[in-house]
């Protein structure tokens, strides 16, 4: 290696390193050599997020065995009741829309409007079945059909896969089906094809869009349109399995809520078409109405809420009865019946039977006569095999089988281990001649080997998710170090960037080929040598570049770090590491919202003390001005908000209307003469510095004013769309003009904004003047102080208005930011009060004290003398932004 030569410290600073680099760094320009720089650092940020949700996103092992189908040689261990099913999706159907008992108060939105399932319920109690299904979280559409369908659970990670649907690999209903040759015919919501890309009937698929929330009757129409042909009974030869899925109340719940009439529509339509499907079912064929999911108070689904994961589940059979009371009632057999769980559903006192969504997929397997899913974990629905008692017993036990098989699969030693003793005493009792033992036994078994496989799946790897976020903490020390080492290193930074560099490198890169190598070795698996390789070389590059940092000799790239304690300098990272570390909370991640505005309250604490400490009264009245400013802004910015579940009863939501999802009455009213005004506060506070010039005014005044009023226009006719009192003739017309607003205000966020404040000077004026003595022409630029400060502040407004137009206008709180920024940036400038004394430019100037000469160095002087110029410059009271 080269030797490094060193020169004399100074101060306290570090030495700068002369040390060539190799050739491959050395032919690397400054630009690229800072690119360069980015990447390593984006890099450690990829490594590191990736590492960590390895061990923090888990997903499942996808066992690829398949259920052998039903011949000959193999039937079916009981006989099917029905030959034919009609399944109907109806997105987001929560419990209580079909259930015969409502909450009290009862709402006329959602409460008795879907009625059919509960008159069917009343009158034909033997032919009817009403169940509040468990929906595993997360509730949303994707990962519920995989439940609906393989009878599996999801895992934390299957929530990022919703808007990203990949094909089922998995055995299924709808594989089972296929198998059986089955012609299963869809209409409704696109995922189906997604997850089922072969699956149906290539005649009778009907896929439709289901990410276009505005648009609430499209898909439902085109199910509609589609499924009741097929149900004629000229067309009922044609096919076995008709799978409809709508999604208008889904839409409904997310653009408006369920306390609103459109709920009411949407349900009285499905009540129609529930309706003309039972009218055109014959007696062979099983229809089966369910939710995926259900939705909270405000329409949103997602999470793990109780209202969320309460989903409706109907079973209607118009020929056959589903069940046989003299079993459910009988003297042994009562018992079985009697210990099934319930559910009570909020504000409602007669509790529902209740069984997990998972549930479905053994109970129509067995109805339909096909084989059991092979990765099922649900339990049979017992009232569905109520038949007798052998046959109910049959159903439970196959059950069971499937999911000991699955378990001795799956390979989990801990939970196998766990399971032996139900599972042994399930077979000891299936020998014996006593049937409701036997059903107790398995399905006990059953329950409990859903219990440890929802445990094991939401466990982490902690050794993935501590070197994640080892990686991740490592980066921001590494940050420090590139900074304080280019920082110290002034102009010759490129020379310690590259020797900083190649160090790490040529370190990293030794001994992670040695782990890579030894992992790869031990495992037999390149893959795995790769990623050790890769984690180990961002592992030591950090530790390596860290290092100088803590340890100090004349051959280390030592680093000089302040060495007394600022509560100015440091406040910033200390309420950073406090934020970071109240993650090690629950009781802190569920009050956040409360948590960083009591943290962010401390700066003006601290200012408002050294306030005290100003040399000039006016300096210390303006601190004190900004501190409670920055404090009353923070805070109203924080009165708009949402809660979550666990905040209740101490939170109150101010973010929606009433019980609606849309925004309140008098956000609406506020939201336009706002738009127009902040516009012109914003232009103030630009002329105060003399920054108001260039492109600020037309930027301001023109462009992002019409880019607010539209996204305010777009709002107010959002309302109106959904307006009990419109005329529904004129409701394409304020869509077609809310879409079109909406797609400008965008462009011009996007496009024209950006343009225009790339392509124009900085925000600063120049008056000439003549000296009255001299003659000379004497050049004042204005916003000289600020010229910086105003370009970054006009950068902002793309992103704003973009925010403005995709959060809704409750959060009126988002103006009340630009704000609390600039009062916290004011502050920041007043960070170290001697400064302020100090002039901007170096060299003193003979012009008044608000302008400032050039300096020798910026000025020309043989071509300034010859045309007797003077340039000087405005300074308003030194601040950056006044």
């Amino acid at each position: 290696m080269s030797e490094v030569s060193r020169q004399p410290q100074r101060g306290g600073e570090p030495t700068k390193p002369t040390k060539k680099s190799s050739s491959w760094l050395r032919n690397l320009s400054r630009f690229n050599l800072a690119a360069l720089i980015l990447f390593y650092v984006a890099s450690l940020h990829i490594i590191g997020l990736y590492v960590f949700t390895q061990g923090f996103l888990l997903s499942r092992l996808a066992i690829p065995h398949v259920s052998p189908a039903y011949n000959v040689s193999n039937p079916s261990p009981i006989a099917a009741t029905h030959s034919k099913a009609v399944i109907i999706v109806i997105d987001a159907l929560r419990t209580d829309f079909i259930s015969p008992y409502h909450p009290q108060p009862p709402s006329p939105y959602h409460h008795g409007v879907l009625s059919l399932p509960a008159e069917l319920k009343q009158s034909r109690p033997e032919h009817s079945l009403i169940f509040n299904s468990f929906s595993d979280p997360p509730t949303s559409t994707m990962q519920r059909i995989k439940g609906i369908t393989t009878g599996s659970l999801p895992t934390f990670i299957d929530i990022s896969s919703n808007f990203a649907s990949t094909a089922i690999e998995e055995d299924s209903l709808v594989s089972q089906l296929v198998a059986a040759n089955k012609t299963v015919g869809f209409m409704g919501d696109d995922t189906w094809m997604n997850l089922f890309p072969s699956a149906f009937h290539p005649d009778m698929s009907h896929p439709y869009d289901s990410f276009n929330v505005e648009d609430l009757h499209t898909v439902d129409n085109g199910v509609v349109t589609n499924l009741i042909p097929y149900l004629h009974p000229s067309n009922q030869s044609r096919w076995d399995v008709l799978i409809g899925h709508f999604l208008g109340v889904d839409h409904v719940g997310h653009r408006v809520g369920p306390h609103r009439d459109t709920m009411a529509e949407k349900l009285t339509q499905m009540n129609e078409v529930l309706e003309k499907v039972i009218d055109l079912i014959d007696d062979d064929t099983l229809l089966v109405v369910l939710g995926d999911h259900g939705m909270d108070d405000k329409g949103n689904h997602g999470g793990d809420s109780e209202m969320e994961t309460s989903s409706a589940l109907w079973l209607y059979s118009k020929g056959p009865a589903l069940i046989n009371p003299e079993i459910i009632q009988g003297k042994d057999t009562s018992s079985i019946f009697q210990s099934l769980p319930t559910y009570t559903f909020p504000q409602t006192t007669t509790p529902l039977r209740h069984v997990n969504q998972i549930d479905i997929v053994p109970t129509l397997s067995l109805l339909l006569g096909i084989p059991i899913p092979y990765n099922n974990l649900g339990s049979i629905i017992p009232e569905c095999f109520s038949k007798n008692l052998e046959t109910l017993e049959v159903a439970q036990r196959v059950t069971a089988e499937g999911i000991w098989r699955y378990v001795e699969a799956y390979g989990d030693k801990e939970v196998k281990e766990n399971l032996d003793n139900a599972w042994n005493l399930a077979q000891s009792q299936s020998q014996k001649d006593n049937l409701p033992a036997s059903i107790i036994a398995h399905r006990a078994f059953s329950l409990d080997a859903l219990a440890h496989l929802r445990s094991l799946w939401a466990q982490f790897s902690m050794p993935l998710i501590v070197i994640g976020s080892l990686i991740l903490g490592l980066c921001a020390l590494t940050l420090i170090a590139l900074y304080v080492g280019v920082r110290n290193n002034g102009a010759s930074w490129d020379v310690y960037a590259r020797l900083a560099l190649e160090t790490a490198t040529m370190g990293s890169s030794v001994l992670a080929s040695i782990a890579g190598t030894a992992a790869g070795v031990y495992t037999a698996r390149p893959i795995v040598a790769i990623k050790v390789f890769i984690v180990a070389a961002a592992l030591i590059s950090e530790v390596i570049l860290i290092l100088p940092l803590f340890v100090k000799s004349s051959f280390s790239l030592a680093l000089a770090l302040p060495t007394s304690f600022s509560i100015n300098r440091h406040i910033g990272p200390l309420i950073l590491i406090v934020h970071a570390l109240s993650f090690a909370s629950n009781s802190f991640i569920m009050w956040e919202d409360r948590v960083v505005l009591y943290l962010i309250s401390i700066i003006p604490i601290i200012y408002i003390i050294r306030a005290l400490s100003a040399p000039t009264a006016d300096m210390r009245l303006k601190i004190i001005f900004l501190s409670l400013a920055f404090t009353i802004l923070s805070r109203l910015a924080g009165t708009i908000t949402i809660c979550r579940e666990e905040q209740q009863p101490y939170c109150s939501v101010t973010f929606f209307s009433g019980v609606t999802a849309t925004a309140p009455t008098w956000a609406l009213i506020a939201i336009v003469p706002l738009a127009l005004q902040l516009p012109r506060a914003i232009g103030i506070t630009l002329s105060r510095s003399k920054s108001l010039a260039g492109p600020a005014p037309f930027i301001l005044g023109i462009l992002w004013r019409v880019v607010l009023i539209a996204n305010s226009v777009y709002w107010v006719l959002e309302f109106f769309e959904s307006f009990e009192g419109l005329n529904p003739a004129r409701i394409p017309l304020v869509s077609f003009l809310k879409l079109w607003l909406a797609r400008c205000s965008v462009g011009a966020s996007l496009g024209a904004i950006p343009y225009v404040w790339f392509t124009s000077p900085l925000c600063i004026s120049v008056e000439r003047t003549a000296d009255q003595a001299t003659g000379k022409e004497e050049v004042t630029v204005f916003g000289f102080a600020n010229a910086f400060g105003s370009t970054y502040i006009l950068y902002t407004l793309a992103p704003f208005a973009l925010s403005i137009r995709g959060g809704t206008p409750s959060s009126l709180q988002r103006p009340l930011l630009p704000w609390a920024t600039k009062t916290a940036i004011m502050l920041l400038h007043h960070r170290e009060l001697p400064r302020l004394t100090r002039p901007i430019l170096p060299k003193p100037s003979y012009a008044p004290h608000s302008q400032m000469s050039f300096p020798s160095r910026f000025l020309d002087s043989s071509h300034s003398s010859q045309r007797g110029i003077k340039p000087s410059f405005h300074r308003s009271n030194g601040n950056l932004l006044s």
